[in-house]
């Protein structure tokens, strides 16, 4: 039983860390994406019809970056849960 349990705890940390490692890497991606355009829009007039259209991806790359990086912190702060329950569990408290 105790062993099933440490079992499941880290299989439960594996998958909070493949699930941060996702996250973090959408961030990073949207935010090249950021920095790509910031200094050269020409690329960006061809793409889109109007700067509207520019502001709109511009605005949802930045809510994209905000919403990975708040799931990523869930992510941490669940791993750090789980590594607490894993250690009182091995300490035997």
């Amino acid at each position: 039983m105790k062993e099933e349990k440490i079992k499941s705890l880290n299989q439960e940390i594996k998958r909070h860390s493949l699930l941060l490692i996702s996250n973090s890497t959408m961030v990073a991606s949207q935010l090249l994406i950021l920095i790509g355009f910031s200094n050269n829009w020409e690329p960006l007039m061809n793409m889109f019809h109007s700067p509207l259209e520019i502001h709109i991806m511009i605005c949802s790359s930045s809510l994209m970056v905000f919403g990975f990086g708040l799931t990523a912190a869930v992510h941490v702060l669940e791993i750090s849960d789980i590594k607490k329950s894993l250690k009182s569990f091995t300490d035997g408290k």
